[in-house]
C-alpha cells in the first residue's frame, strides 16, 4: 500500500482561530480517509470516514462532526458530534453524541504539553 495516498489530508485550511484552540489549529478542516474494519465475530470490512473540525473565531471550542460509510455501497455506517473545550489548567473537556444513542462525557488532562513537545 502507498502511505502517503491512505494517510488523512487536510481539503481545507484553517481559519483564523481563538487563542484557546490554538494548541489544536491542526485538526482544523475536513479529513477524509479509508480503513479496513474487522473484529473476531463478523466478516472484516472496508470504509470511508470523514471528519470535520470547526471553529468559530469568538468562542473557545472546536466542533466536530464524523461519519463513516460502506465503500461497497455508499451505505451510512455511523455519524456522531460534539464539541472539544480546551481549559486554560492544560485540561479539555469534550462531548460527543454518537448516532446509537450514546453520549460521552471526557476530560483530557494535560494535552497541552504532549501537543508541545
Amino acid at each position: 500500500m502507498d502511505a502517503e495516498k491512505n494517510s488523512p489530508t487536510p481539503v481545507t485550511s484553517p481559519p483564523v482561530i481563538h487563542p484557546a484552540v490554538a494548541p489544536l489549529s491542526f485538526l482544523l478542516g475536513t479529513w477524509r480517509g479509508q480503513g479496513e474494519g474487522g473484529f473476531p465475530t463478523i466478516h472484516s470490512f472496508s470504509y470511508g470516514e470523514e471528519l470535520f473540525f470547526s471553529h468559530s473565531p469568538n468562542k473557545p471550542v472546536i466542533g466536530y462532526t464524523q461519519k463513516t460509510w460502506k465503500l461497497s455501497s455508499g451505505e451510512p455506517m455511523h455519524g456522531e458530534s460534539g464539541y472539544w473545550r480546551p481549559k486554560p489548567d492544560g485540561t479539555m473537556e469534550v462531548v460527543i453524541a454518537q448516532s446509537n444513542g450514546l453520549v460521552e462525557v471526557q476530560e483530557w488532562c494535560g494535552f497541552r504539553s504532549s501537543m508541545d513537545s
